[in-house]
């Protein structure tokens, strides 16, 4: 059975981020009910205005009671957690916990949780982390999908070095260590085909990379070069430099954060300078029904968005 747009009630968490701003695109006009979760007042407010027809409200994901008021009544989840949170296995813990007892009231019926590719890369917290959530909900009797998507095509600073007359790219690792990379919108469009078709991907895990061959960042700025028409010149950071900079690309400059955090992105930052991550594009262009979208193709889209 696929979703019903006018009754089913669908919760997406975190929904300021990256990925729900994606899936939002498509769900928004076509689900009537939407119940929109975020962390800030400076969120809500925001998504109160850009979607006057959703039910947008703030909760703590780490607050077991909080996380059962979210999922009341709730038919599906689109479940991502803030990246590189502290407290984010215990988060999935509360929303798989709080979705077994909607499950068992009769009314829940798909949790989506979007994941990273390959949890089996224990050497970086993050995965390893992932990797017992990813458990935890299999082992709960929940029918689930779980999206397993690769490195972001969209933490590159477009409208940077679109700005500079003589660009510079400051890598946080070795940029020829090969990974393979996804567009966002392409999670969007995959997670919300995955909740419209629901029962059609029960229990299944989607591996998520795009359609380039592996390649290193080397590689990524030449394409993005050829798009903006001017030559980009890497420089490959320390690697606390490196550490400093990732922080304030994920939470702001100067901004403090967890320890937790930090540890995350040493580890992840260590291990990509030495192994990067790789994956196969088949599986997401069978659930796109398309080619996923190239690094090209990208680049030429966030372009449009930034002379927009």
């Amino acid at each position: 059975m696929t979703a019903d747009h006018e009754n089913d009630l669908i919760l997406v968490t975190t929904a300021s981020g990256k990925q729900a701003t994606q899936l939002l695109t498509h769900l928004h006009g076509s689900w009537k009910r939407l119940r929109l979760v975020v962390n800030s007042t400076s969120s809500e407010e925001r998504l109160k205005k850009q979607y006057p027809n959703a039910e947008v409200t703030r909760a703590d994901l780490a607050d077991s009671g909080d996380v059962a008021r979210i999922l009341k009544g709730v038919t599906s989840l689109f479940h991502n957690c803030p990246p590189f949170h502290p407290k984010e296995a215990e988060m999935t813990f509360n929303m798989i916990e709080a979705a077994v007892q909607e499950f068992k009231n009769g009314g829940f019926k798909h949790f989506v949780f979007s994941s990273v590719l390959n949890p089996q890369l224990h050497k970086m917290l993050h995965h390893n982390d992932k990797k017992y959530m990813e458990a935890y909900l299999m082992e709960s009797g929940l029918p689930f999908t779980i999206l397993q998507p690769t490195h972001f095509m969209d933490l590159f600073p477009i409208p940077v070095v679109m700005s500079q007359d003589e660009p510079v790219y400051p890598a946080r690792w070795d940029p020829n260590i090969e990974f393979s990379y996804i567009a966002v919108r392409d999670i969007g469009e995959a997670a919300a085909k995955v909740l419209d078709e629901r029962e059609k991907h029960f229990y299944a895990q989607y591996p998520m990379t795009g359609p380039d061959p592996p390649m290193g960042y080397t590689e990524v700025c030449k394409i993005v070069g050829q798009q903006i028409g001017k030559e980009i010149t890497i420089k490959q950071l320390p690697f606390e430099e490196a550490v400093d900079s990732f922080m304030g690309l994920m939470f702001g400059k100067g901004e403090e954060v967890h320890p937790y955090a930090r540890d995350c992105a040493e580890r992840m930052l260590l291990f990509y300078n030495r192994r990067g991550l790789v994956g196969n594009s088949n599986v997401l262009e069978w659930l796109l029904g398309r080619k996923p979208t190239s690094y090209a193709e990208w680049v030429q889209l966030r372009m449009k968005e930034v002379k927009a």
